[in-house]
């Protein structure tokens, strides 16, 4: 047993695992080396569901973390010059394609954006990827394709994210979008991931170019909602030093909130300034200070110090003087009897 256990390490060592990127789908997989020395940023044949398809080598993987290593299928080769001379065709073929449908788009009036064409290495089969609100009747649009190039067609409806990720873009962040360059999959965004990290809850703000919640709201989702957990939440009744008072806002990277006292004045105060009930009515009470009063100034206190009094002056007022008369104006007339 310890034998086999140790063979399986040993194989597991030999192999050689690698991360691509597929470049017409943001798409990740992995696979096996087959032998080739590849390195980060070539490209590379590998076999899909669909067909072969071109990939770009983004990093390694390591086989004690991947389960199923049978599973795993090799890399066909590494794109040689003619596989590049084909491409390069492929993808003049491509543009193509996307002008033609679109003027058949165009033409039939079909509610629909074409957003990318896909022709496989082996090139027996064209994909057309497009995106609509609802469900579109494009027999006849396949059939005008089918007829133009003679080979396998597929049209195929992707969502909003899909379609970013297809198109790719620059974020409100400033760099390019997360789904176009280095994310694998969708996770399911909610705003009460917003709410965590006390976001203003404006569309504008938390949705990304493709309307829909921004991905990057799931990134720290884990560490608000473990921050989050030692705070008391707004509304909630607590002890402090100063009395009883209601939570009114917390802040939760600086684990800190906001109070109101029952005399109506606000507290800033950290999570370990809360006492329990117990420790609230045994600490010593404190008698309420009152301000000192403002010493008066009367006529007398010269008197006191030893001090001549000095009579007090009163200033006179000046009378107002009266405005002149402007010369233009004109004098009122008095009444006739």
């Amino acid at each position: 047993m310890v034998a086999n256990m140790t063979l399986m390490e040993q194989e597991s060592r030999d192999i050689r695992l690698v991360c691509v990127r597929l470049e017409n789908i943001p798409l990740t997989a992995v696979y096996e080396a087959g032998g080739f020395e590849v390195s980060q940023g070539d490209r590379v044949l590998v076999n899909t569901e669909s067909g072969q398809c071109v990939a770009r080598v983004i990093g390694f993987a390591d086989p004690a973390k991947i389960p199923e290593l049978e599973n795993i299928s090799p890399i066909v080769r590494p794109l040689g010059a003619e596989d590049l001379e084909r491409l390069e065709r492929i993808r003049h073929k491509e543009r193509e394609c996307f002008e033609f449908c679109q003027q058949r788009i165009a033409a039939r009036g079909l509610p629909m954006k074409l957003i990318r064409v896909e022709q496989f290495f082996e090139e027996n089969k064209i994909t057309f990827y497009f995106s609509a609100e609802g469900r579109v009747d494009f027999r006849e649009l396949l059939r005008d394709l089918v007829e133009r190039y003679r080979t396998r067609i597929e049209l195929r409806q992707v969502g909003t994210r899909q379609e970013s990720a297809m198109l790719g873009g620059i974020g409100s962040c400033g760099r390019e979008l997360c789904c176009a360059t280095f994310l694998t999959n969708f996770q399911r965004i909610s705003v009460k991931m917003a709410k965590y990290q006390n976001m203003t809850l404006n569309p504008t703000k938390i949705s990304g170019l493709c309307g829909k919640l921004k991905c990057c709201l799931a990134y720290e989702k884990e560490s608000y909602a473990n921050l989050i957990e030692n705070l008391p939440k707004p509304g909630r009744k607590v002890y402090l030093a100063e009395g009883e008072a209601t939570v009114v806002s917390i802040n939760v990277i600086n684990q800190t909130f906001v109070a109101k006292l029952s005399d109506r004045r606000f507290v800033k105060a950290r999570v370990e300034d809360v006492l329990t009930e117990e420790e609230f009515k045994n600490q010593p009470q404190r008698k309420p200070q009152l301000p000192e009063p403002e010493p008066s100034v009367s006529a007398e206190a010269g008197a006191d110090d030893g001090l001549p009094m000095e009579p007090l002056v009163v200033p006179q007022q000046k009378p107002k003087k009266k405005r002149p008369r402007h010369r233009g104006a004109r004098k009122k007339r008095s009444p006739k009897a």
